[in-house]
């Protein structure tokens, strides 16, 4: 089968890569099957892992402080003056396209008493001035006003703290480490073709960001793998028109793609429209170590960002919804119902759910969770983990 024949949307052109044709024709396979793509076994990891505070602290400094992160679509901030902040491991960041074109990501911190600069999620802005003494930066980090410098005496700083960064596939990525070098072809292995085929830099964000209070991050990062609980946590909301357990799965290093099947993906045949790809299957692209990209075949997807919190057992889930065409006029209320029902679904479903592991496991004790020969995904994200934590 191909997408390439047949009618064009505007926005649908990207549904011609091959890549697509691949994924279909395997989700397919698999619906006939009866089966997701397996592991060779079933792997259980302690209950440990979602309580402990050490472990905990050792994943914040060996992965989160260390990694290339992807902090930002490039559609985020299109236009100079552009931003987007949220706070991650304990820095706040402010990812910015400066009035030279490049992105940026820098520490959302004033150089003078370490006042935040702004407490917007997102906005456009040729200067950032902290609210405390009215230091002020341009949009590339540059100190440009200090009021009163004539009594303050003699300064060493020249601007904002920044972060290694690199546009590359229609996202930013960053490291929080500012002496890291990015090398994001090794870092992505390969994924970055699959995130080029989503065609990343043409979508639109809806700029309403929901923020829902989440147990441990992993816990989170399970549900966005799984591909096991669709038709059953889920069977009354985004489960409904889902084949469940009948995934595929790709692991380009440390990162996951996962293929979902639908009830219509064995209807898939020729003359195939490519508008209606998005009826026969969907996707999550897992960036590790906390981004999932969930959908882009259609015209909307959504981002998530899974944030650590203060403790072991919080985090923050920031979700952000993309369009292929500007969010304005009737779209705007699209875009909300959208939005909202996946609110609804992650904090009422999946969260309400994991909540309740997260309180749950110190009956455990010493004991274990598994994960099935079905769960590909999950088992990856955990071996991926372990190989960043026991290298300490």
């Amino acid at each position: 089968m191909s997408f390439v024949s047949g009618p064009k949307p505007a926005w649908g052109v990207w549904h011609t890569d091959p890549m697509f044709d691949e994924l279909l024709e395997r989700l397919r396979a698999n619906v006939d099957a009866g089966l997701p793509d397996m592991c060779e076994a079933p792997m259980k990891v302690p209950a440990s892992t979602y309580a402990d505070a050490d472990q905990y602290a050792t994943e914040i400094d060996e992965i989160f402080l260390r990694v290339p992160l992807l902090v930002a679509l490039s559609c985020d901030v299109r236009e100079p003056g552009d931003y987007i902040t949220f706070d991650i491991a304990g820095r706040p960041i402010v990812v910015v396209r400066g009035d030279d074109g490049t992105v940026r990501t820098l520490l959302n911190i004033c150089r003078h008493r370490g006042a935040r600069l702004t407490d917007e999620h997102c906005g456009s802005a040729r200067r950032f001035t902290c609210p405390y003494h009215a230091w002020s930066y341009d949009n590339q980090g540059a100190l440009v006003g200090v009021p009163g410098d004539d009594s303050f005496g003699d300064l060493d700083v020249n601007g904002l703290m920044e972060l290694p960064t690199e546009e590359r596939h229609g996202a930013v990525f960053a490291s929080l480490d500012p002496e890291a070098t990015l090398d994001l072809d090794t870092w992505l292995d390969g994924l970055g073709a699959s995130l080029d085929a989503l065609r990343l830099d043409e979508l639109y964000p809806y700029r309403v960001a929901t923020t829902i209070d989440s147990p441990n991050w992993k816990l989170a990062a399970d549900g966005y793998l799984d591909g096991y609980h669709i038709g059953y946590l889920h069977r009354n909301t985004i489960g409904r028109k889902a084949i469940t357990n009948r995934n595929t799965y790709d692991f380009f290093g440390p990162h996951v793609r996962v293929g979902f099947a639908t009830k219509k993906t064995r209807e898939s045949a020729e003359p195939f429209d490519p508008a209606t790809l998005p009826e026969y299957m969907s996707l999550v692209h897992y960036v590790f170590p906390n981004v999932s990209i969930s959908g882009g075949l259609g015209d909307s997807l959504m981002l998530s960002k899974l944030l650590p919190g203060p403790t072991v057992d919080r985090s923050t889930t920031l979700q952000f919804q993309y369009y292929r065409e500007p969010v304005e006029g009737t779209l705007v209320e699209v875009a909300e119902e959208k939005r909202a029902t996946y609110e609804a679904v992650v904090r009422d479903e999946d969260c309400a759910t994991i909540f309740g592991i997260n309180d749950a496991l110190g009956a455990i004790g010493d004991g274990h969770v598994v994960f099935g020969r079905n769960e590909s995904g999950n088992q990856h994200l955990h071996r991926t983990i372990r190989s960043f934590t026991e290298r300490r």
